[in-house]
């Protein structure tokens, strides 16, 4: 599996006629094939007509159907939220709530653009029905923002990285976050009416829930008797 994706790397990409790159499209491509038929299901054959490429292109690309997988889970977690949007809640001045308050909105953000995206059910099926272990490529996109998001926790209840407590903090911010992906439009509905149209009074509240929870978290570990 590593070999086959470092083959990949090495290949560069045609230029095309409309500005996009071959490789770029036949990811595209591959993105919606797995998003609506599944790893197994999904055949290097319709994932090259829908690209409108040759038939070796996946193998010329991306070293086979595989390692084309693990490049589409880690562009289904990029489109929901992007190293690049994370640094710079994380980079900016404010202090840790509004910090905290940029963070929720950009997951707020994803969970209303993700209907529209093929990433989330690319990401709902691997949940599902795991095509194997998790790929390596995926766990090195996952990992560095889950680090961001653990440096934050830290900045606020002032846990040691790598403690016990900072690993559940950050759960406990990442939990609802994933409720807002994961779970269908309809279950949002019910459970949330009229989020879609006021976004924003979501986020105050969740701002106030997780702030209280780190708080709470922060007290027991300076508390003597705890």
């Amino acid at each position: 599996m590593e070999q086959a994706y470092a083959y990949h790397q090495r290949k560069r990409s045609a230029p095309r006629r409309d500005g996009l790159s071959t490789r770029s499209v036949v990811l595209e491509a591959a993105g919606r094939v797995f998003a609506e038929r599944g790893y197994v299901k999904a055949t290097n054959r319709e994932i090259c007509e829908r690209a409108g490429v040759n038939g070796a292109a996946i193998n010329y690309y991306f070293g086979g159907k595989e390692a084309l997988y693990e490049e589409v889970l880690v562009e289904a977690h990029r489109q929901l939220v992007s190293m690049e949007e994370l640094n710079a809640v994380m980079d900016s001045k404010g202090e840790p709530r509004d910090k905290l308050r940029a963070f929720l909105e950009l997951a707020v953000r994803a969970a209303q653009k993700a209907p529209e995206l093929w990433g989330l059910p690319v990401l709902l099926r691997e949940v599902a029905s795991p095509s194997s272990n998790l790929p390596a490529p995926l766990v090195g996109s996952v990992l560095p923002k889950l680090n961001v998001v653990r440096s934050f926790v830290c900045e606020v209840t002032g846990f040691e990285s790598g403690s016990e407590k900072a690993s559940h903090a950050t759960a406990m911010l990442l939990m609802p976050c994933m409720f807002l992906l994961l779970f269908p439009e309809k279950m949002q509905s019910l459970l949330l009416p009229g989020f879609m149209e006021k976004p924003e009074a979501l986020v105050e509240s969740m701002v106030s829930y997780v702030m209280g929870g780190l708080n709470a978290l922060r007290g027991e570990e300076n508390d003597p008797a705890f």
